[in-house]
């Protein structure tokens, strides 16, 4: 991130390649956040408790609730330097900047989901979008898990997100679509850079359990607004 060189001390593990070798310096890495502590329930939002945020009890009042998400967990808040490190990795293509998060982002994922029964699937982007990027940002980061990823998810729009206020997103129109039971009896884990309203994650888990059939969708993200 800082292009500064890193001097690491020569162990046992490192020298047999047991631990992952650091991308990060400690002045870059504690710029970042991670989430402590109490959060909702359901969108992981840090908060007093863990009680049921204000935001999900008005998105159940107003959706049946075996069509949402189950939850969302994340590892990150998205403060000013998790800020810049995702415009640097999404718009500015530096896709090696992940590895910087690697360790925490699969730890992360180790806690909140430590059973080995579910599927990943990455969020997709529209073709038009991925041409632009050269790469899928949530795919890049599924991989980081070691486990198995399907794509059965079609984006339907390229309206970036982004560009949209909290208000429009909610209300925006169906995203994504899958092929009738592309994703029958499984688990889902759906992948994504950020949670921000959790339009597009609840979306893509009500297509996925009507047409896709999935048994349960839950979300795993880099980072939470």
């Amino acid at each position: 991130m800082c292009d500064s060189p890193i001097s690491s001390s020569l162990t046992w593990r490192s020298l047999f390649s047991l631990a992952p070798e650091q991308e990060i310096c400690s002045i870059c890495s504690s710029k970042f956040e991670k989430i402590e502590g109490p959060v909702c329930s359901i969108c992981g939002r840090p908060q007093e408790s863990n009680e049921k945020c204000a935001d999900c009890a008005a998105r159940e009042s107003k959706t049946e609730k075996r069509f949402l998400l189950r939850q969302n967990r994340s590892v990150y808040l998205y403060n000013d330097a998790m800020k810049d490190s995702l415009a640097r990795f999404k718009f500015r293509g530096d896709a090696k900047i992940i590895q910087a998060f690697e360790r925490d982002f699969a730890a992360g994922f180790k806690a909140a989901y430590p059973s080995n029964t579910h599927t990943l699937i990455p969020i997709p982007l529209s073709g038009e979008r991925l041409a632009e990027r050269g790469f899928n940002q949530s795919e890049l980061l599924a991989s980081l898990l070691g486990m198995p990823v399907i794509s059965p998810l079609i984006r339907l729009n390229n309206e970036k997100q982004s560009k949209k206020s909290k208000t429009d997103r909610l209300s925006a129109e169906k995203k994504f679509s899958a092929a009738e039971n592309s994703a029958t009896g499984m688990n889902v884990i759906l992948i994504d850079d950020i949670y921000t309203t959790g339009a597009t994650l609840h979306q893509a888990a009500e297509v996925l359990l009507t047409a896709g059939k999935a048994s349960s969708v839950s979300s795993f993200t880099l980072i939470r607004s």
